[in-house]
Parts: structure tokens; sequence; C-alpha cells
């Protein structure tokens, strides 16, 4: 993900540690990192939102970047490369990025962290969900676990990512925009922003939370230029035989 130092400064803005969102001083415990994976995965779900983010080097009650000693790729378990170790012992929809970024000479650790998709993830095949600030086995939330599948159920192929992490200029450089308005009979604004409002307004982009965009689906293969700046979607594009 790009903007990395300003994501991570939009998400200590947050008040109190949500269901996608934890922070970290320097605990690396495994077993707490692989439980909090399934929790935050499946809690992005909860909350449909597209990602999930556990950030080490930030005070957890006062959300300083305080920075950490450790980067998780260098860490190990047993014998085995600590992230390697929690790939395997996550369920298969398990999706998560580590990137590690400088910020005022304070190092901070991020997972970036998918969203649940088709089933709920689990880990050591347990599935676990964030209540308040603590992490939980989602079977003794009866209520978040019919909630949670209720969402599993209702995500639609339209509104994944195409393409994420775009500036304002490059989602309107590689969507037709014109055609929106003209089928939707609204005249089209004059301001960038304004047109971007639209198209956030009927989920053909989404705002990510460093501030850029993500074109969804639906918003790339209603209104792409050329399908080519979607590799996602390339193959979708009309062919003559």
């Amino acid at each position: 993900m790009e903007n990395l130092e300003l994501l991570v400064r939009e998400l200590c803005k947050y008040k109190d540690e949500l269901p996608w969102l934890e922070f970290k001083h320097n605990n690396y415990d495994p077993d707490m990192i692989g439980a909090d994976i399934s929790a935050l995965a499946n809690g992005a779900t909860l909350d449909e939102r597209n990602y999930a983010y556990f950030l080490w080097g930030i005070d957890d009650k006062t959300h300083e970047i305080v920075g950490t000693e450790y980067n998780l790729q260098t860490l190990k378990k047993g014998n085995q490369e600590l992230e390697n170790w929690l790939r395997g012992s996550l369920s298969p929809n398990a999706d998560f990025e580590y990137q590690i970024t400088n910020i005022d000479g304070r190092f901070v650790g991020v997972l970036i962290i998918h969203c649940a998709v088709n089933n709920p993830v689990t880990f050591k095949k347990v599935d676990y969900i964030r209540v308040g600030s603590y992490t939980k086995k989602l079977i003794d939330h009866p209520v978040l676990q019919s909630r949670l599948w209720k969402r599993l159920h209702d995500k639609k192929y339209e509104e994944l990512i195409a393409k994420q992490d775009m500036s304002s200029e490059d989602v309107l450089r590689c969507l037709d925009y014109s055609v929106y308005f003209e089928l939707s009979k609204i005249p089209q604004p004059e301001s960038r922003a304004s047109i971007i409002h639209y198209l956030k307004e009927d989920g053909c982009i989404i705002q990510n939370d460093n501030g850029l965009y993500s074109v969804t689906n639906m918003g790339a293969i209603l209104l792409a230029n050329k399908l080519a700046d979607f590799p996602k979607l390339a193959r979708k594009a009309l062919r003559i035989i």
C-alpha cells in the first residue's frame, strides 16, 4: 500500500482500537498474532471494510508513535520464519501483507489484512472476532457469528477492489466518467471533487484509509477506458469472434 506514513497517522487518530484495528508496541507472540489476524479479518468483513490493520510501534493507550524494535519478517517460530508459520496456521482465505516504515526516526510495522471472503478466517481451525479491544472465539458470540455469515453471503463481486491506491487524477484518467453522467442523466460537474463524490456515492470507487482511492469491479467494468488498466479484469474485455 502506498502512502504508508499517511495511513499510520490517520489510523492513530482513532480514539479506540476497533474490530478491524489493533495497536501494539513490541508484542510479537506468534499465537496472539495468528488469532488477531483471524479476528481482524472477520471484523473488517463485519464492519463492511476491505482491510484491517495491525500496527506495531504504537502505544495502545495513547496511540502515540513510539517505534518498534523488531521486524515481523525477521522473526521465527521455532526453525520456521514467523510469517510462513502464520500463513500455514491460518485458513487459505487469509490474505495479508507486512510493511515497515520510518516515521520521525521511529520504525512502525504495518500488517495489512484483507477482509474475510466466502468463509470466516480461522487460526488453527478456530475462528476469532474482536469484542471491544479483546480477541474472542467467534463461537462464543453467536449474534456476531450470525451477522458475520450474513455479511459473507451478502458480499458481491461488484464491490470487490479492481485496483487500489489511486490518486483522484488517476481515477478520472482510467474511467470514462462522462458516460456515467450521461447514463445517469445528471449534469456533469466541473470540479474534480464533485465528480469523485458522485462516483463514490454509487460505489464505482471507494476512498482508502490512506486517503487514496480504489476502483471497484463495478466501476471498472462499467466505466474503464481500457480494461487493461485493471489486470484482474483484463480477461473480461469484449471479444468479437
